[in-house]
């Protein structure tokens, strides 16, 4: 399993507690990288936290990902990195945008 290579072990045995095993055995490690590498780069600082709760995210294609994040980011202007983190449960609606996004190109 290619995400011990972004998680610690006790971080590891959470994400099997929430998430179904063969679930974790279909991610993709290009699909998760890219999307983990986006996050980084726009300076999410929690992406254990995102990865624990939201794994669904980085499923999703980055392009989508990204112009979700971006109009999320339009919304709340000023600090919506720390906003986002502080409200955690918007990842939901990051998460919808990204696949409304995704579904209008497919």
């Amino acid at each position: 399993m290619f995400l011990d290579k972004y998680l610690d072990d006790l971080r590891l045995k959470i994400l099997y507690t929430n998430y179904n095993e063969d679930y974790l055995n279909s991610l993709e490690e290009s699909s998760f990288k890219e999307v983990y590498n986006l996050l980084k780069e726009k300076g999410f600082y929690y992406t254990n936290d995102i990865i624990l709760n939201y794994l669904e995210l980085f499923t999703i294609d980055k392009k989508y990902v990204e112009k979700s994040l971006n109009e999320i980011s339009s919304l709340i202007k000023d600090n919506y990195i720390e906003y986002l983190g502080k409200n955690m449960s918007l990842f939901d609606k990051v998460i919808s945008l990204a696949i409304n996004y995704s579904n209008k190109d497919g």
